[in-house]
C-alpha cells in the first residue's frame, strides 16, 4: 500500500497516540481512528485500514527512540549557550 496518500492521517494517529502515556490509551486512539477510516469520505476496506494501523504501530515502536534523542539534544544546546553567556 502506498502510504504517501495517508501520510497526514498517519502522522495525526502517531501524534495522538504519543499523547497517551499508557498502552490502553494508545490502543483506544487507534480503535477510534479505525472507526473514522471506515466512514465517508474514506470508505477504506478493512485490509487497507489494517495496513495503515500496522504502519502506525511500526512507526510508534521506532519513533520514540528518535524523538527522545532529538528532544534531549535541544535542552543541552540551550544549556550550553546559557553557560557560555
Amino acid at each position: 500500500m502506498d502510504f504517501k496518500k495517508w501520510e497526514v492521517s498517519i502522522q495525526k494517529m502517531i501524534d495522538e497516540s504519543n499523547l497517551e502515556t499508557k498502552e490502553p490509551g494508545k490502543n483506544r486512539v487507534l480503535m477510534e481512528w479505525r472507526a473514522m477510516l471506515t466512514k465517508t469520505p474514506h470508505l477504506l476496506q478493512p485490509f487497507q485500514i489494517d495496513e495503515i494501523v500496522r504502519e502506525v504501530r511500526r512507526r510508534l515502536t521506532t519513533a520514540p527512540q528518535h524523538s527522545s534523542s532529538s528532544n534531549s539534544q535541544a535542552p543541552s544546546a540551550a544549556e550550553s549557550s546559557t553557560v557560555m553567556a
